[in-house]
């Protein structure tokens, strides 16, 4: 925690003091245009299980996955997919075939956000062949588990104390920062993920899992005109909840256990913000460790990702505006009774 001390210390030394500055003057909402952007990204669905003696590195055929958003006002609806054209998406004789899809859809209010998605990802290998098959050579095959599928539902809520913070011009970009600000911002994490390896043979095994993670982080970030660098940090600790699946020639052996998870959450940003285009780049990791109870297995999810975007701001139709015009009404009521 004093890691997190620090941080917010930091940055709460550049912050302005309190004043009677409205909200308005530190950003600016786009509420006449609509967003689209397009982002290619590093991200893949690994995990690994780490036992001490026979560990398992298990990683996607996919070096990079394409994302295409919509966002207006509030509400940004993304579409990912791995684009097999791209190199290390289709070297499948080494590594085998992959295929994934996913959707999103963000709510990001003044003060709270909301992200719900769905991610599905098939067929993996093993990243550390080499410590299961003796005289394996670069560019000969790994192990593969081509039925191997990884579903994930998320959802995270957050909430962002600061209104001269805009959450919306680092994640949808449907607002600017028009001057430095920080904000404190606790979440809470929540996801239920199946791990599925049944392949129809005699040993298989399958997991489901709940994952509840309650963070405490703070952003910041700095502006030079329509240039702004982003960073951000958040601890998170809470539970997992596992079901775990055994397929075997006698029938079917299903196992329950809990245990607690630590995940820290970082990122650093470069972006430009114009009033039509936008740009940027980020960086982000997380690591996320927790062993299972009552065994000396530890799982593990430590991931670094690198995301380029690209995007442009239209005027949106007039049906739209309306639209969305009663849905914000309606929102202001429910949030904050106005």
């Amino acid at each position: 925690m004093s890691v997190v001390c620090l941080f917010i210390g930091l940055f709460s030394a550049w912050s302005p003091a309190p004043d009677s500055i409205p909200a308005k003057l530190w950003t600016e909402k786009m509420d006449k245009q609509a967003t689209i952007r397009f982002t290619q990204s590093s991200a893949a669905e690994k995990f690994s299980v780490v036992t001490g003696t026979n560990n398992f590195y298990l990683s996607p055929n996919v070096s990079s996955v394409s994302q295409l958003s919509v966002s207006y006002r509030f509400i940004t609806a993304s579409l990912n997919f791995v684009p097999r054209f791209i190199g290390g998406n289709n070297d499948d004789d080494i590594k085998g075939k992959t295929t994934g899809r996913g959707f999103g859809v963000n709510l990001n209010f003044d003060h709270w956000q909301q992200e719900l998605s769905y991610n599905r990802v098939k067929g993996y290998y093993l990243e550390n062949t080499k410590d299961y098959r003796d005289g394996r050579e670069p560019g000969m095959p790994y192990i593969q588990f081509p039925k191997l599928a990884y579903t994930n539902y998320q959802g995270i809520t957050a909430y962002s104390f600061n209104p001269k913070f805009s959450v919306n011009a680092v994640v949808s970009q449907t607002e600017r920062q028009l001057k430095s600000a920080g904000s404190f911002i606790p979440s809470l994490l929540y996801r239920y993920y199946i791990i599925d390896g049944a392949s129809g043979g005699a040993s298989s095994q399958k997991s489901a899992n709940f994952e509840l993670l309650a963070g405490a982080g703070y952003q910041y970030t700095f502006v030079y005109k329509d240039v702004y660098l982003s960073m951000g940090l958040t601890p998170s600790y809470g539970y997992i909840f596992s079901r775990l699946n055994t397929y075997t020639p006698s029938g079917t052996i299903t196992t329950h256990s809990n245990s607690p998870a630590v995940r820290l959450d970082a990122r650093l940003g470069l972006g430009y913000n114009g009033r039509r285009f936008f740009a940027g780049a980020y960086t982000s990791a997380f690591s996320t460790v927790n062993k299972q109870q009552h065994t000396t297995i530890q799982n593990e999810d430590n991931r670094a990702t690198v995301k380029v975007f690209v995007g442009y701001r239209f005027r949106a139709p007039a049906f739209v505006v309306k639209k969305m015009n009663k849905l914000d009404s309606l929102s202001s009521e429910v949030l904050y009774g106005k």
